[in-house]
């Protein structure tokens, strides 16, 4: 389907609401509508959000290409497993959490995901990639969630205690277009 311009894929669901994502690498823009909404709505909807997927195409395409398995990606990896621990050996006491397990992964949608109740962080490859201070927000952010598990106003209290600056930081690293978890 196609808005006067835009190229779009829409999946049909038992949704409340018209949802827009714009897919790294490619740049697709994917909908999610509700089962009732009509073809016609649903192009208007994405017209209407022509400048937003712009911005964030634009965002993609500053991106480097996302790494291969080969042995750069192993490289980077060694570098994580060494980084990782000596932030968790100081952000874990500053926050009041034990020290988590962790995990290295590639992923294409988030910087880093929190599993609380098993008490295990992942943290995203690609932050190798990104200056040592992105690194550190996110391995914050998700010992944050050990404490509290959604974005709400506990959980923004726990990282504007921890890290006063975090918002910049997270401004800097979703520059590249992920999410934080």
């Amino acid at each position: 389907m196609a808005a006067a311009f835009l190229d779009y894929t829409v999946t049909r669901k038992a949704v409340r609401h018209l949802r827009l994502s714009v897919k790294a690498p490619s740049g697709e823009v994917r909908v999610t509508a509700p089962t009732n909404v009509s073809d016609r709505a649903i192009a208007a909807f994405v017209e209407s959000k022509a400048a937003w997927i712009a911005k964030h195409r634009e965002r993609l395409a500053r991106q480097p290409a996302p790494l291969q398995p080969g042995p750069e990606a192993n490289r980077l990896r060694r570098e994580l497993r060494r980084a990782i621990p000596p932030l968790l050996a100081e952000w874990s006491p500053r926050i009041g959490v034990p020290v988590p397990d962790f995990t290295i992964r590639r992923m294409t949608t988030r910087w880093g995901t929190c599993n609380a109740s098993a008490r295990r962080i992942t943290l995203n490859l690609e932050l190798a990639r990104r200056e040592r201070e992105l690194l550190e927000y996110v391995v914050v952010h998700e010992l944050a969630h050990l404490i509290e598990r959604g974005h709400n106003k506990r959980f923004y209290a726990v990282m504007d205690g921890a890290l006063p600056g975090w918002r910049l930081l997270r401004r800097a690293l979703n520059e590249g277009g992920l999410a934080e978890d």
